[in-house]
């Protein structure tokens, strides 16, 4: 998703294994995961030749918390049961950490991430 927004301009693609090489992900894996965000509305594609990937939103729109809600939902679920008075301990603990867990996750955008990403050169 960082590499697809650092090539963002809302009409061109990058290529499938130009992000697996950059990246150094197996190009299998990706297209996995390719497919995935593009179930999830995050992603869109284009065949044939001249085909690839790209963001449908904007990267200062996109944030990990919404990759995150998209992708693997339950990382964010409380686990456990409110049973006895350490259930509900523990669950409340959980709460709070999952409150704070989406807080920073809403706090860094694709945009700031693509930002940050950018190789930096040295003359």
């Amino acid at each position: 998703m960082v590499h697809l927004a650092r090539k963002h301009d809302s009409q061109s693609v990058v290529r499938t294994d130009d992000i697996a090489e950059t990246e150094a992900i197996p190009p299998s894996f990706l297209a996995q995961i390719l497919h995935d965000l593009k179930r999830s509305g995050l992603v869109a594609s284009r065949r044939g030749k001249t085909g690839g990937w790209r963001l449908v939103s904007t990267p200062s729109d996109l944030t990990l918390l919404t990759i995150v809600e998209a992708l693997e939902p339950e990382v964010l679920g409380v686990q456990g049961e409110r049973i006895g008075v350490s259930g509900i301990a523990v669950t409340k603990a959980w709460e709070e950490i999952q409150a704070g867990t989406r807080e920073i996750l809403s706090r860094h955008s694709l945009e700031s991430m693509a930002a940050g990403a950018e190789p930096m050169f040295y003359i």
